[in-house]
Formats: C-alpha cells, sequence, structure tokens
C-alpha cells in the first residue's frame, strides 16, 4: 500500500512540474464563465448574472443552426439534421453519411450507387465504417466526350488506395497509401507510406518537416519548444503536431519565452483565448475549469490503482 502511495505522489509531483497541456477539444461549460468570456463563445449567451448554453431558438441565423438544431422556415428549430431534410445535392455533400441519388439526399449507401455533378462530391462520401468513395476514371478522347461526360455526371466508385513501394522513382511516388497517408520520396530512394505523427517520422524526408509544429536538427527532424518563439507576440503556445493539444508558453523576464509550468501569468483579458477556452477566470486567477482536472485526477487514481 505504501509503494501504491509512493507511486502516486510521485505522479501528482511529475504533473506539477511537467508542461501545461492545453486540450482545444476539451473547453469549459458555458456556466464557468464569466461574462467578457461568455460572450466570446457563439454557443453561450450571457442572463442577467450568469453564462447559459444557447438553445436552438438563439440562434438567428443558418450558419450558426447546427449541431442536433435545424435550420426551417427561417428559424433555428431543436431537431437534428437528417439526410432527407437537405433540399439539394450540395447541402447533401456536406452532410455527413449522405448522399445524393434519384434527386433526393439519402443516407449513404455503397459508393457506386451515386452520380455526382461536380467529381469532388465522391471524395467526401463516406460509409459509417471509413470507406471512402472517388471518381471513377473515364477516358475520353475528345471535347465533345468530355462535355457528355460532364453533363451527365460523375460516377462514384470505391477508393482505392496505392501501394506506394511500386513506385522506383521520385516523379511517380504520389497519391493516397490509406485514409491518413500519401506515398512520399525518401532519401533512401524508396517510395514508402509517410504520415506525420510525430516529428521523427519525417526523418529522411525532404520537406515533410512541417515548421509549424517541428524543426530541422541536423538531419533529424524534432519537436519545436516555446524557446523556439523569439517574440513575445508570439509566446503564447505551442500547437502540438495533431493540432488539437497545444503547449502554454510564458515569456520571462530575462526576455525569453520557456514552456509555462502553470497558468498564472495569463490575466482576465488572456486567460480564456489562450488557452482556447480550456481555462477560465475565477478568484482573480486563470483556472483549468473543474471538469477538465477532475478528470484528470480520476484517469490517474484508476492507473495508480492497477498498479
Amino acid at each position: 500500500m505504501k509503494n501504491i502511495q509512493l507511486v502516486f505522489l510521485v505522479i501528482l509531483f511529475g504533473i506539477a512540474s511537467a508542461d501545461i497541456i492545453i486540450n482545444k477539444q476539451k473547453r469549459c461549460q458555458c456556466p464557468s464563465f464569466i461574462k467578457s468570456e461568455c460572450e466570446k463563445w457563439y454557443d453561450c449567451k450571457w442572463s442577467e448574472t450568469s453564462c447559459l448554453k444557447k438553445e436552438c431558438k438563439d440562434y438567428t441565423t443558418e450558419d450558426k443552426c447546427s449541431g442536433d438544431c435545424q435550420w426551417k422556415s427561417g428559424k433555428c428549430i431543436d431537431e437534428k439534421k437528417e439526410c432527407e431534410d437537405m433540399p439539394n445535392e450540395e447541402s447533401c455533400s456536406n452532410l455527413a453519411g449522405c448522399g445524393w441519388k434519384d434527386n433526393k439526399c439519402i443516407e449513404f449507401t455503397n459508393c457506386s450507387d451515386f452520380l455526382v455533378s461536380k467529381a469532388e462530391r465522391c471524395n467526401v462520401l463516406q460509409s459509417e465504417n471509413g470507406q471512402r468513395c472517388q471518381p471513377k476514371v473515364v477516358s475520353v478522347t475528345t471535347l465533345r466526350e468530355k462535355h457528355l461526360v460532364v453533363a451527365n455526371g460523375f460516377q462514384c466508385e470505391n477508393k482505392v488506395y496505392q501501394d506506394c513501394s511500386k513506385f522506383v522513382s521520385e516523379a511517380t511516388c504520389k497519391g493516397d497509401a490509406t485514409a491518413t497517408a500519401k506515398c512520399q520520396w525518401k532519401n533512401d530512394g524508396k517510395c514508402y507510406a509517410f504520415e506525420l505523427k510525430t516529428c521523427r517520422d519525417a526523418d529522411g524526408f525532404n520537406q515533410m518537416c512541417d515548421p509549424k509544429y517541428c524543426k530541422k536538427d541536423g538531419q533529424l527532424c524534432v519537436n519545436r519548444s516555446c524557446s523556439d518563439l523569439t517574440t513575445q507576440a508570439l509566446c503564447t503556445s505551442l500547437p502540438k503536431i495533431d493540432n488539437t493539444k497545444s503547449v502554454l508558453c510564458k515569456w520571462g523576464t530575462d526576455n525569453k519565452c520557456t514552456n509555462a509550468i502553470d497558468a498564472t501569468h495569463l490575466n482576465e483579458q488572456t486567460c480564456n483565448d489562450i488557452t482556447f477556452g480550456s481555462y477560465h477566470w475565477v478568484t482573480n486567477t486563470c483556472q483549468q475549469c473543474a471538469s477538465n482536472w477532475i478528470l484528470s485526477i480520476m484517469s490517474l487514481i484508476i492507473l495508480v490503482a492497477f498498479i
């Protein structure tokens, strides 16, 4: 038992001294916000003394009426959009899991069931199990044949992925290897399925060390750090490679940017903005929302219990 407690304390100490990771997908709930924060978020509204989550009826424009809401007869109502509610091919193509067929919007069936007016609309079709589509390649030799294809529509078919290893030159090393990876030429003279999940994945691939997340260190591609940010204006946060999280940065008295170990340097104006809404201003300090840190602590307790 003592060993478990020791491990738990070590983990908690590690958290206290670790970098602050901002999860952009874990925004605070509307009731957590003070008035100035509440007014920044389109799905929140200030009501006399508190911040509340908006209801469907609170959205007055169609572009904000989304999710479990639907725009009908000039109003946003509490009704989730279904394929059958989409009035035209364009709106149908923009709703996940739907496709345009026989002048109506239906739930996705098979790629080959759909004939679309624009080739790129085949690319957005997708089944629930992840099967993607592509426009069927049609050989045309004359301008008249091209016009006929456009007039008749583009037939969709199942997405065909490339076997990157079959390409023997940099010029031919192209195409999608999977739903998330593309064929890319490596310095060893071979073609590989490439996907940037960590900066080190780009070792040996020309031009693939994305400067937004990574930096070159000789022949290696490594993570950027807050110390790479050279001005106070830029020293706010640094996005991680999946772009759903960021590392919080802090500008020091030595005029250098470092990784922040807490959010106490943020004020009422910057607290909510720089943390993408995952922190809020409370009792004159910038704090992580309770729902977020409680989940983190609970996860740790469960982890320690099984050690």
